[in-house]
């Protein structure tokens, strides 16, 4: 399992773009108690900028409809309560993957970062658009998520989150993935509203 030498766990979102990851990754630190955001953004050759934003800002700069939008891994230090105190870990966010190579050249840039990421980390939380998965887009359900699962499920601590829940469409999207990874763990959620939330926390803090 991935540590650092504090000894911090790392739990990393994947998917494909557009599937919601960075408004997960935003309004679950809201959820666990951040207010301000100390962000660690990482490229594939491991330098690091450090950011500060409060979760509103933050969600202004990094919240966008533009496909790979995420270019670094982005960490954040968070904290879930387990019996009767607190264990800290890392929450990384990832460049979204997509099927086959990609002609530019910072989107394969940042697509190895992401596999790399993918290698490193223990705790993975599978990200899929719940309410696309029927449609022809580019964070519709394709083979990199079968890809994704297929490599991630032999690891303890893989979940999908189906993401979108509060949209149109997504109940059906739900099922569909419930009968294709039958045997993986999936939580509903919506980024959006918090519904799920309460379920990945004690995902993650299982597997702390």
């Amino acid at each position: 399992m991935h540590m650092d030498g504090d000894n911090m766990k790392h739990c990393l979102l994947v998917g494909k773009p557009n599937v919601g990851k960075t408004s997960f990754f935003l309004n679950f630190a809201s959820y666990l108690g951040v207010y301000k955001c100390e962000l660690n953004f990482k490229d594939v050759e491991g330098r690091i900028i450090h950011k500060e934003y409060s979760i509103e800002l933050a969600k202004k700069y990094l919240i966008s409809q533009t496909p790979f939008k995420t270019k670094d891994i982005c960490e954040i230090n968070l904290s879930i309560p387990i019996y009767k105190g607190f264990q800290s870990f890392k929450l990384l966010d990832s460049s979204g993957l997509i099927d086959g190579i990609s002609d530019n050249e910072d989107i394969r840039s940042s697509m190895t970062a992401t596999i790399k990421a993918l290698e490193e980390t223990n705790i993975i939380l599978h990200v899929i658009d719940a309410s696309s998965i029927f449609l022809r887009e580019i964070n519709s359900i394709s083979l990199i998520d079968d890809q994704i699962n297929r490599y991630c499920k032999s690891k303890s601590s893989y979940c999908i989150l189906s993401n979108k829940m509060d949209l149109e469409g997504s109940k059906k999207g739900y099922e569909l993935l419930k009968n294709k990874y039958y045997d993986s763990y999936i939580i509903p959620i919506s980024s959006v509203s918090g519904m799920g939330f309460k379920e990945v926390r004690m995902f993650v803090g299982r597997n702390l």
